[in-house]
């Protein structure tokens, strides 16, 4: 399986003739609250925003107007739309995580020697282990958590918070939105739901963003 946060999405498309921004309001599925700071963005691109107090929020897509729009906020289980409006104001609503609390519990009885261990094998599925995948550095290793299922042959990893990666090799700062991780030990798969957004800050410089830009060409 491609290891999707490697990588800016490289797209093609044509320029309309028209800005297009959408705009909208991001809300508690359980209990209408609107939600602050929900991140808002085109999944594998450097194009998103966050919402306001009011849980409200603008976004200029007019280069990626046909491509779907995530919604991602911490707590939540992101959410991704292919059909929405972009005349009229749209209400997005996020499903809260319920597991968090109970898996952080599983995790502290682990032991630092079996945590090491799940953190190797998390950064080798998760990130790859090629030359990419060996230059990322997961920043905040401590909000992640494992537990084992039943028969010890499924490991699970949950992430409290976004997960934030450096890429050092393409230049890249990305935040990833976990979802769902489960490496399956008897035939050594696994497979990950989430969604990425990218920062380009690292490559600021002139001198290395030309550098990171021919780094990015040979790696696609």
């Amino acid at each position: 399986m491609k290891r999707i946060v490697l990588f800016l999405l490289v797209v093609n498309f044509f320029q309309v003739g028209h800005t297009q921004i959408v705009k909208g309001t991001i809300l508690d599925k359980s209990d209408n609250l609107k939600i602050y700071f929900a991140s808002i963005y085109i999944n594998g691109t450097s194009v998103g925003t966050n919402s306001d107090q009011n849980g409200y929020f603008e976004l200029d897509i007019t280069k990626y107007g046909s491509f779907p729009l995530t919604i991602s906020a911490l707590g939540y289980y992101s959410v991704t739309l292919t059909d929405f409006s972009r005349e009229k104001p749209i209400e997005v609503y996020l499903t809260p995580k319920t597991f968090e609390l109970n898996e952080v519990v599983v995790e502290a009885k682990s032991t630092a020697k079996e945590r090491k261990a799940n953190l190797k094998l998390f950064r080798d599925q998760f990130l790859g282990s090629g030359y990419n995948g060996q230059n990322c550095v997961i920043m905040n290793e401590g909000d992640i958590t494992f537990k084992n299922g039943t028969s010890r042959d499924t490991l699970k990893a949950f992430a409290s918070k976004p997960i934030l990666i450096v890429n050092n090799a393409l230049g890249y700062k990305i935040t990833y939105y976990l979802d769902k991780f489960e490496y399956y030990r008897k035939n050594k798969s696994f497979l990950y739901k989430g969604s990425a957004y990218f920062n380009e800050d690292m490559s600021d410089v002139l001198t290395q963003k030309k550098f990171f830009e021919k780094r990015r060409g040979n790696a696609y």
